[in-house]
């Protein structure tokens, strides 16, 4: 959670302002790197010294040690995919999230199997796949796109953190609106139901991945878009909410349907829990994705303390429902607390655009969205009776339907497919 205090919205800065003009690349990027090595410093300081007060038990605080250096690994790793979206270079992005993933998976798998396991080795399998990412970002970024420096420059430090309040705000918000849930599970339920509900709030993260890479691949498109012709940023917008709840709707009705078996594969019986935590966190999904979506918009506009707003209203609603729900329902209520929160700061956000000047038409999101959920409807129920054959009969066969079914139920025409045509070509799609 306090790893998020190394970025602090410099990040996102980064990359609206790259977007609008690559010159500024290398004097950001520079000063930057220097804030975040001097506040990775910081925050592993106080991490290690936080652990120690609440009083964990000694092997616990032994693995924080070792993630703390996850702090550093992560402030850079994830401010370069910041600088690759700027220069819209996704696929630089797709390599370091790969990366990321790859590494401590393949890690595990070598351990496992010629034993030794221990969660000590895990924290630093995780902590090393960051760092390893790190320095693979600085190489990709070095060789094609900007070489990194460091610039110590109190005045353009304080410019940068000027505008990078509210997002750091934001970010701060949304980190600990996140992860506060496991924090109150482990004291009043234990490790066991923090194991079970980490088990699918991590799967939920993981299915939402395609909608939250979306939305971050079009910040850059809204950036430009808003300097040079502000009505095109509205109809962008549009097209990229109907192109949000075509996938991002699928990827929580299928969630639904299939996450007994989904859990079975990946975890085992001894998860049978998560189960049921699957099937409400995959609708934290959709609106977590619709959100990135509009908040990416607003950031894009110089909007951001409105995207504050709204993560201290959803930070705001988590923490009570969790204080409530948690003791008297466990994992269960921290599920249904961080989507009751999720959908309660996408109400705000759609009420907020509506107000603008720059919104969107919303007829045709609706006629749209109407005929992804026909379309999704029958694919589902195709999918379970497919699925008596067998999981992997159903899914893959539900998922064809489903788009079967949009283009012919016009979800998808060819309008949209000359937008989308280009893109799917396109090395970075």
């Amino acid at each position: 959670m306090f790893a998020v205090l190394t970025d602090l919205g410099l990040g996102v800065v980064t990359a609206r302002e790259i977007a609008r003009d690559r010159g500024v690349a290398s004097r950001f990027v520079s000063n930057v790197l220097a804030m975040k090595l001097l506040a990775s410093v910081v925050v592993i300081l106080i991490v290690c010294a936080l652990v120690n007060l609440v009083g964990y038990a000694s092997l616990t605080v032994r693995v924080v040690y070792i993630c703390s250096l996850f702090v550093l690994g992560s402030a850079i790793a994830s401010y370069y995919c910041w600088v690759f979206q700027g220069f819209e270079r996704m696929s630089y992005v797709v390599v370091i999230r790969v990366a990321q993933a790859a590494l401590p998976v393949a890690g595990a798998v070598i351990m496992t199997w010629r034993g030794g396991a221990t969660v000590e080795r895990y924290a630093i399998l995780y902590a090393g796949a960051w760092l390893g990412s790190a320095l693979l970002s600085i190489a990709i970024a070095s060789k094609r796109l900007v070489r990194p420096g460091l610039a110590f420059g109190p005045s353009e430090w304080r410019r940068l953190l000027r505008l990078s309040l509210p997002i750091g705000l934001t970010a701060m918000f949304t980190m600990f609106y996140y992860w506060n849930g496991t924090a109150f599970l482990s004291k009043f339920r234990g490790y066991e139901a923090v194991g079970v509900y980490s088990a699918a709030f991590r799967l939920a993260m993981g299915f939402a991945f395609a909608g939250l890479a979306f939305s971050g691949g079009v910040f850059p498109l809204f950036s430009r878009l808003f300097i040079n012709d502000p009505g095109r940023s509205a109809r962008a917008l549009e097209l990229a909410l109907r192109y949000m709840v075509m996938l991002a709707l699928p990827v929580a009705a299928f969630g639904t349907v299939f996450a007994g078996p989904v859990i079975e594969l990946l975890y085992g019986g001894g998860y049978h829990g998560a189960v049921s935590l699957l099937r409400i966190l995959g609708w934290w999904g959709v609106c977590a994705s619709l959100n990135s979506l509009l908040s990416n918009f607003f950031i894009s506009a110089s909007r951001p303390s409105m995207v504050t707003v709204q993560t201290g209203l959803a930070l705001g609603t988590n923490l009570v429902l969790n204080l409530t729900l948690i003791p008297a329902t466990g994992a269960v209520g921290a599920a249904v607390s961080i989507v009751a929160a999720e959908t309660a700061s996408l109400f705000f956000l759609v009420v907020l655009h509506l107000r603008s000047p720059l919104h969107v038409r919303v007829l045709p999101l609706l006629g749209s969205a109407l005929r992804t959920a026909l379309s999704l409807s029958v694919a589902v129920l195709g999918s379970v009776l497919l699925a008596r054959l067998g999981f992997a009969v159903g899914l893959p066969v539900g998922v064809m339907l489903y788009g079967f079914l949009l283009f012919a139920t016009g979800g998808i025409g060819e309008g949209d497919w000359k937008i989308l045509r280009p893109l799917v070509r396109s090395t970075d799609a």
